[in-house]
């Protein structure tokens, strides 16, 4: 966590983006038209105003870009922005360090990726609790001699139930590679029947595998559907990475909150994304 000095110096660099406003010498300039970029990105619609030597954009419209929230106070008859920044996770060494700028309903919201003192925010969120803090990975995943940064957020977890979404960003220009969703990945894949209350019949590609509740040992039965009712996925979603390589892992639900199994995702780069490269099932022994 961050020291009161620390906010402090975040809020008034990004605040600093805010009230910014350029001399420019060059009579050009007002003829011409000015093109406004936030992190790289530029940015339409803004309708920068050439002034008495000085760009002017509209506060409302780079603070928002930055997550901050932008009101009017008519009694002070003020702009207040406020802009909740906290640091949640970081790689010193790298110089990198994950903010988030709001907070609500105990999730924090709107999160901030500073690389070397280069910023952008991302529309990601994450469960706000010191036992479930994001992770953060440099690793070379697409084999261009390049790392790239790896982030795992939390959307919750419990007993039986575990909610992970992972992002991996290019470090050069703060763009996100895209990756893809693992419960898209199994609806395209794979196909389940159920046999009966006792069995089901999972198949992936020409692989056909069955589970039958009564072969499970008696001391891993209460970690077990006393029956099948349904097969889902979505209660037990998390990552791993190891070998350069990232892992989907993803529960096989026959009742709730109870699984009979994994299924296995493995990644590759392909196409400028990452895609599967094999999907299996591991059977809970």
């Amino acid at each position: 966590m961050l020291s009161k000095k620390g906010k402090l110096s975040i809020a008034l660099s990004l605040l600093s983006i805010v009230f910014f406003s350029l001399w420019i010498n060059d009579s050009n300039a007002v003829q011409q038209k000015i093109s406004i970029y936030l992190n790289g990105e530029q940015k339409t619609g803004w309708d920068p105003q050439f002034i008495n030597g000085r760009v002017y954009v509209p506060v409302k419209l780079i603070a928002e870009s930055l997550g901050s929230k932008v009101s009017w106070d008519d009694n002070k008859q003020a702009v207040d922005i406020n802009a909740d920044i906290k640091m949640i996770a970081s790689i010193p060494e790298e110089e990198t360090y994950l903010y988030a700028l709001n907070k609500n309903n105990n999730m924090y919201k709107d999160l901030i990726v500073s690389i070397n003192g280069v910023k952008k925010v991302f529309d990601w969120e994450t469960i706000a609790k010191i036992e479930d803090l994001p992770e953060l990975h440099y690793l070379d995943l697409n084999n261009d001699q390049k790392k790239e940064l790896v982030i795992i957020l939390s959307k919750g977890h419990g007993t039986g139930f575990s909610s992970k979404t992972i992002h991996i960003v290019n470090p050069e220009n703060l763009t996100e590679h895209h990756i893809e969703n693992p419960l898209d990945i199994i609806k395209n894949n794979v196909t389940t029947k159920i046999i009966s209350e006792t069995e089901v019949e999972i198949k992936i590609g020409e692989t056909i595998s069955n589970i039958k509740l009564e072969d499970i040992p008696f001391k891993m039965s209460k970690l077990f559907p006393e029956k099948i009712s349904e097969i889902s996925y979505g209660n037990l979603v998390y990552y791993e990475i190891s070998n350069h390589t990232i892992k989907a892992i993803v529960g096989v639900e026959g009742d709730y909150l109870k699984y009979m199994g994994d299924i296995i995702i493995e990644y590759d780069f392909k196409d400028g994304k990452f895609k599967m490269k094999n999907i299996s099932l591991k059977k809970q022994a």
